[in-house]
């Protein structure tokens, strides 16, 4: 062999190497993305979800390295890169005082500090399908899987959370190269998997680019999710932001048309406080921090009972849209099937587990009488196994119906409470959870049914009146309360000022002779609809509603009274002109005929009154004093009492 040609395949042998090595080198460091991060500070655990380009275990290679002048380490994780929070942007709470994700070259590193009375030996790493936990606190035991809640009824089986996360940039110390640990113990691990009920939650695709950007020092997210951005997509609204989102049950409010959904344990960039954005189709989106620990939602549409939440399949963003207006586009590129169908009972609860082979994305609509999930990016499901498991469980009335974009479930909920959904960490095992309502005693409840008519503000329908004196008889109905606050301005709310001058009202018409029910005396909550059946149930000689009107702009001012049904219209002229007469230095903004749900769907006389504006700051200022308040309420009564006067004649 001449030495030019062993000198040519010595160099082709070193070039074919150090290609084979670049070949490597880009392999080995794209061998692991780490997709954006789950915290549940409730339980101290970090869930982050891993999509694996290679047959081996993630755990191999990692190592933790102590940080040197802190109580901290950092988490070594060969071949990995970073879809998930920005290098810039640290979380923390309670112990955690930093948790921060960045990619180096050929590794991704994570950062823990904590306060420095904490024990860095009861850091654990779990490994749960090449999925990593980090756990740095005790939990309690589940007896179910580990879910995140991303719907919900109420606060009875969901626990709104306290801690306090920080979201906020910060400077790292840097590192110094002691070695702690690189191995989770066996007790570690039963630890963790007790928690995840030995779940079989695998590795999910990264569907999606996720940024953040423009984060404000400092923010306090009450531990579960927050909100940077608001955007529109095409004629649907996305939030987007960094935990897990949960939407309360929405409701709806009239005049106008207004649906409400409530984002609990939720914190809002300030950039977006009281930001509105606005469709092409006129529809209106608001945000706003409804309180610290809730975000609102508030979409104003002609369609607005039509608006639903589709949660994203690894619960960091949310679309709020009417689903004539959702695309394949908004939707997840791939197909999910329903591999596996499952019932559990847990306590007073009844579970279906819907398990499938991708990631879901999902959207959730309740009506008076059924639930309907739609499966929005689902294809395939094994109807024979689905009947076989629903048998004989409070599930076996569901339907399931193929959507030409998706599966939907339809469940009747008459008898279920507490309605909840939940979705694993890696969005693959949606689980509907709900409690049902135990067979009622009929003779009980006739029993305690005429108790509770003995109570003024019970909002249990008694028998209707047939005698002639229901003419002495009235409903008064203070607007808004509970969660509902109607509307604010500089802390002042309208179910406060209502639900004042309401109660005037009654006293003022009961020491007149008057009989008056209240469908609310105190702070709560009572739907539209429930105050119409219970003023139907009573047949009452009139229907007064009391509420507060608002305005964008603060000059508005004045007096409005609406009535929808004609024979309503005396009502509505007598308790105007009572008001007018009463009330000085204000304007007379006259009567309109208007579709508010009360006094739509109310058959008596029934009237809704605008007692001023609480969005301008002189009638505001009035609204509040004691004197406003009291001749609102001699006015209306006296206005009640002639039109009462004159049916009688």
């Amino acid at each position: 062999m001449s030495t030019l040609f062993k000198k040519f395949l010595i160099s082709l042998i070193l070039f074919i190497a150090v290609i084979i090595s670049s070949f490597s080198a880009i392999s080995y460091a794209e061998a692991y993305r780490i997709k954006p991060v789950n915290f549940d500070i409730s339980n101290s655990i970090i869930f982050m979800p891993i999509k694996s380009n290679v047959s081996s275990s993630i755990s191999e290679g990692l190592k933790f390295n102590k940080l040197e002048n802190t109580n901290g380490v950092e988490l070594i994780i060969p071949s990995a890169t970073v879809d998930a929070q920005p290098e810039d942007v640290s979380f923390s709470d309670g112990n955690l005082q930093v948790f921060q994700i960045k990619n180096e070259k050929d590794f991704a590193k994570v950062i823990l500090i904590f306060k420095d009375n904490f024990n860095l030996a009861n850091l654990k790493l779990g490994n749960i399908n090449n999925n990593l936990v980090l756990m740095y606190g005790s939990i309690s035991p589940y007896n179910m899987n580990y879910y995140i809640n991303t719907y919900r009824e109420s606060d009875a089986l969901s626990k709104d959370y306290k801690e306090e996360l920080l979201i906020s940039t910060k400077v790292i110390n840097k590192q110094s190269t002691l070695y702690v640990n690189n191995t989770t113990s066996a007790q570690s691990m039963n630890e963790i998997n007790q928690a995840f009920a030995n779940s079989n939650y695998g590795g999910g695709e990264v569907y999606s680019t996720y940024t953040l950007e423009n984060l404000s020092k400092n923010n306090k997210l009450r531990s579960k999710y927050y909100i940077h951005n608001v955007t529109k997509q095409d004629e649907t609204f996305k939030i987007v932001g960094v935990g897990n989102v949960c939407v309360q049950k929405p409701f709806l409010l009239e005049n106008p048309t207004r649906m409400v959904f409530d984002i609990p344990n939720t914190t809002i960039n300030p950039a977006w406080h009281n930001a509105e954005l606005k469709l092409d189709n006129g529809d209106v989106l608001k945000i706003a921090q409804f309180n610290p620990n809730t975000a609102r939602l508030v979409v104003t549409s002609t369609n607005a009972a039509q608006y639903i939440p589709v949660f994203s399949p690894d619960s960091q963003s949310l679309l709020v849209a009417n689903p004539l207006n959702i695309l394949t586009t908004h939707l997840p590129s791939h197909k999910a099937n329903i591999v596996k169908f499952n019932f559990q009972k847990a306590n007073k609860l009844e579970n279906l587990l819907l398990e499938f082979d991708k990631p879901v994305s999902y959207a959730i609509k309740r009506t008076t009488k059924d639930l309907y999930i739609y499966l929005l990016n689902a294809e395939k499901y094994n109807d024979t196994q689905f009947h076989s498991v629903i048998k004989s469980t409070p599930y076996s009335d569901m339907t399931v119906h193929l959507l030409s974009t998706g599966i939907r479930l339809k469940l009747p909920v008459a008898e279920k409470d507490n309605l909840n959904t939940y979705i694993s960490p890696d969005g693959k095992v949606f689980k509907l959870s709900f409690e049902v309502k135990k067979t009622v005693d009929t003779k009980k409840v006739a029993e305690k049914t005429k108790e509770l008519i003995k109570k003024e503000g019970s909002i249990t329908a008694p028998p209707k009146y047939t005698e002639k004196k229901n003419k002495n008889v009235i409903v008064i109905d203070a607007g808004h309360g509970g969660k509902d606050y109607g509307a604010i301005r500089n802390n002042v709310n309208e179910k406060d000022i209502t639900l004042d001058v309401s109660m005037r009202l009654q006293q003022v018409l009961q020491n007149k002779g008057y009989k008056v029910y209240m469908t609310r005396t105190d702070d709560t909550y009572v739907s539209l609809e429930d105050r119409t059946i219970f003023t139907e149930g009573i047949n009452p000689a009139a229907f007064v509603s009391v509420h507060v009107n608002s305005c964008n702009s603060e000059s508005p001012k004045g007096i409005e009274t609406h009535y929808y049904h004609e024979d309503s219209v005396e009502l509505a002229d007598a308790v105007h002109q009572k008001l007018i007469k009463k009330i000085p230095n204000t304007a007379n903004r006259g009567l309109l005929k208007s579709r508010f749900y009360v006094i739509n769907h109310t058959t008596v006389p029934a009237i809704l009154v605008e007692i001023g504006f609480i969005s301008n700051a002189a009638e505001r200022a009035e609204l509040t004093t004691q004197q406003r308040k009291q001749a609102t309420a001699e006015a209306i009564a006296d206005g009640i009492i002639e039109f009462v006067k004159s049916r009688g004649k």
